[in-house]
């Protein structure tokens, strides 16, 4: 019971409900009640989407796993209360479970990409495996490599559980257009609806990158004295604590004017409702987190902030149940 307990601290288990949760959102929240409006039924099963979020979340797992084989030393430093490998999981038990979820996870989207006759979409989930394997030993000490690297992996998160679907989509275009006397109004709505669900899943994906590369530059001025230890080259370490903050602050900055042109469309269309969700939820919030990453100074500091941005993501993915709701 106590490996359990422990194995689900090292595979990191809220933030793989997360992912889970993530997933489920953009297909039951964005996809479904899209398609549903037009006329259409989701294309990709449910077995098979269940098998496509447990790929994702194995990976994920395989990840943190990995992660934290090479980072036992600079755990200790920085994080020492939360520390599992060598303590109550071995790392030769460590390095199984990983290779064992890893090949779990990469078996179960190959899978998936077979019965959807796209066998070459499973490459989204080996360049991932790959991805965290490489930046464990290596691309996480270079000056923000590893932190674009980790951001576009959450951004790959909404972007994998929207794309299978447009995928399948596009196919029934395509077989719509080998039928003879098809409509064309058809071929348009179909078209319609590629388009319209690649702005959101694209729009998505883009508000995720940008918050966990935003994240990911906080936690490194968070970590800095562990990191500097062990030779890391991070963008505080490198270039300082105060050129580290300048660049979430630009980061936060092109998000808000992104969001203001969300919210302007918003207002165009008088949809006050999202309006005010991402005018109040998100907007201000990001506004307030410029003061405080401009403040910061301790560890604690970063931390706070680092722990606000997760919420912000989540915030983000509830938006998905006012447009199922609305």
């Amino acid at each position: 019971m106590n490996f359990i307990f422990h194995f689900l601290r090292l595979i990191r288990f809220p933030n793989l409900v997360i992912i889970a949760l993530t997933q489920y959102a953009i297909r039951f929240g964005i996809i479904s009640p899209f398609l549903n409006q037009a006329g259409l039924d989701l294309f990709l099963s449910e077995k098979l989407f269940g098998m496509l979020v447990g790929a994702t979340v194995l990976i994920a797992a395989s990840g943190y796993i990995i992660n934290d084989y090479f980072d036992v030393k600079l755990d200790l430093l920085n994080k020492p209360n939360q520390l599992v490998i060598g303590k109550s999981i071995s790392r030769r038990q460590a390095m199984f479970l990983h290779t064992l979820v890893n090949l779990v996870g990469l078996a179960l989207a190959l899978y998936v990409a077979i019965s959807i006759q796209h066998p070459m979409l499973v490459l989204f989930q080996i360049v991932s495996a790959a991805l965290l394997w490489f930046y464990s030993i290596n691309f996480k000490k270079q000056i923000l490599i590893g932190n674009i690297i980790i951001a576009a992996l959450t951004a790959l998160v909404p972007f994998t559980a929207g794309y299978y679907e447009i995928i399948l989509l596009f196919d029934s275009v395509k077989t719509e257009l080998v039928i003879s006397n098809i409509e064309v109004d058809n071929i348009r709505s179909l078209l319609f609806s590629i388009q319209y669900l690649l702005y959101w899943i694209i729009g998505y994906s883009t508000f995720a990158f940008i918050l966990t590369f935003i994240r990911e530059v906080i936690k490194d001025c968070e970590d800095i004295e562990g990191d500097k230890e062990f030779g890391c080259k991070t963008l505080p370490i490198v270039h300082g604590i105060p050129k580290a903050k300048k660049v979430a602050n630009l980061s936060v900055a092109l998000l808000v004017v992104l969001l203001t042109f969300l919210e302007f469309v918003q207002v165009n269309s008088q949809d006050w409702i999202s309006f005010s969700y991402f005018f109040f939820l998100i907007s201000l919030p990001l506004l307030w987190l410029m003061v405080k990453i401009r403040k910061a100074k301790t560890k604690k500091h970063f931390f706070i902030i680092s722990q606000v941005i997760k919420v912000l993501m989540l915030v983000g993915i509830l938006y998905t149940g006012i447009i199922y709701l609305f």
